[in-house]
């Protein structure tokens, strides 16, 4: 009894994992980097505000399968975000120690750190960061949204504080 227990505990773990992977990749699915750099600037063309683009950013790179938008500083979680957070740093947490792990050729990472990659590029982050051996960059499209102060921090701190409607 205790062993189909851990079974079933790892199946829903499993297909849990390939629920974020499939939807991280349907998120933006046909839109390259280039398009989705000629999207952002018919937004901002169009004058939308900083919270319409977080909320846009939230949309599109992965940020809502496991996130829910938030009140009063914090952002609230799916049901598959809910079981992905046991033992899980947190995004901005993983980001900072995305920039330690790079700096580690990929043969002599621990278990641990080959994880971290492997979730950095499952939850979407790669959409604006780019992996290097030795550094942690910015895409073409990090690097627009960093100009315009919608880094993580900033699209997480502005999908977290909507005023209730």
């Amino acid at each position: 009894m205790h062993l189909r227990h851990i079974m079933r505990l790892l199946l829903i773990g499993l297909t849990a994992a390939i629920v974020v992977a499939q939807q991280s990749q349907d998120a933006n699915k046909g839109q390259t980097p280039a398009q989705e750099s000629k999207t952002l600037d018919q937004m901002i063309a169009a004058g939308k505000s900083p919270q319409e683009l977080a909320e846009y950013v939230f949309n599109t790179h992965g940020c809502k399968n496991c996130h829910t938008m938030g009140r009063e500083g914090k952002l609230g979680y799916t049901e598959l975000g809910k079981q992905r957070a046991k033992g899980f740093e947190g995004c901005i947490n993983m980001l900072t120690a995305m920039t330690v792990v790079v700096q580690i050729p990929e043969e002599k990472r621990s278990p641990q750190q080959h994880q971290r990659a492997e979730r950095f590029e499952e939850f979407g982050c790669t959409a604006c960061h780019k992996l290097t051996p030795g550094k942690l960059g910015l895409t073409v499209v990090g690097a627009k949204l960093a100009h315009l102060h919608l880094g993580c921090v900033d699209v997480e701190k502005l999908t977290s504080t909507q005023a209730a409607k």
